[in-house]
């Protein structure tokens, strides 16, 4: 069974390119060489509400324990560097879903 951690940033567009540089460059690069993760979608969100633009990334983990260790340990140190890049020109929200088999 799969798990899937979802998070949507919502950003301003004039920094959308630099946000998905980072993104691709910096926070997948990473996870990639981790290992944990089964696969690793890079999104826009088609529908628009309000300003600015939606993305969503979700990170596919095998079990149980690959999506534990995520959690763990590289979490909150990913999302601090988001924030620490972008401020608050970030808005984010996060959920995991549990494949059904």
């Amino acid at each position: 069974m799969r798990f899937i951690y979802n998070t949507t940033f919502s950003i301003d567009e004039n920094i959308a390119e630099e946000f998905i540089q980072v993104i691709r460059g910096g926070y997948i690069a990473y996870l990639k060489g981790k290992n944990l993760c089964n696969d690793i979608l890079f999104t826009r969100v088609m529908i628009r509400e309000g300003e600015g633009l939606s993305l969503s990334l979700q990170l596919i983990f095998p079990s149980a324990e690959e999506y534990s260790i995520f959690i763990e340990n590289y979490k909150d140190r990913l999302l601090h560097m988001l924030v620490d890049v972008f401020g608050e020109n970030l808005l984010y929200f996060s959920t995991t879903l549990e494949e059904i088999e």
